[in-house]
């Protein structure tokens, strides 16, 4: 059993975006839900500063590879079975919900999430290319202006 996390372990946490903890998903339906792997994919400056961060959810029930929104990440990462990020169902995480932490996401297949998360949505396709550059800078910085 998972305990959830005191208000001092929240303050003392500094999550970074491509780890995986247990998280505690609250979903109903066909949303996930219960204790599992979820993988930190709001920037370090957000988590830093938000009481909650974003989460994917994963899974180790491997169904629908083919679908553009779904990762792979085998367990040699450092998992215990090999598992899919659903980059389709993000997930505001209270940072109560963290628990243990699991492993960090290695940059290839963090691109490959990042590339699904933006086809989940399709909001790329409302940025002008020429703007695509200077997105990309900001965004670096928030994740990097984070110690």
């Amino acid at each position: 059993m998972v305990s959830e996390r005191t208000e001092s372990m929240d303050s003392l946490a500094q999550y970074r975006i491509g780890e995986v903890y247990l998280m505690k998903f609250d979903g109903t339906g066909n949303e996930q839900q219960g204790w599992r792997p979820g993988v930190v994919f709001q920037n370090n400056t957000g988590n830093q500063f938000s009481p909650n961060i974003i989460a994917l959810p994963m899974t180790s029930s491997i169904k629908k590879k083919e679908q553009p929104t779904h990762v792979i990440i085998p367990a040699e990462v450092g998992l215990n079975r090999d598992s899919m990020v659903l980059c389709e169902n993000p997930a505001r995480m209270s940072k109560k919900n963290i628990g243990t932490f699991l492993t960090i996401i290695p940059q290839k297949y963090m691109e490959k999430i990042a590339i699904a998360s933006l086809l989940a949505t399709s909001a790329i396709s409302f940025i002008n290319p020429e703007i695509l550059l200077s997105v990309w800078q900001h965004a670096f910085l928030l994740n990097d202006s984070v110690a």
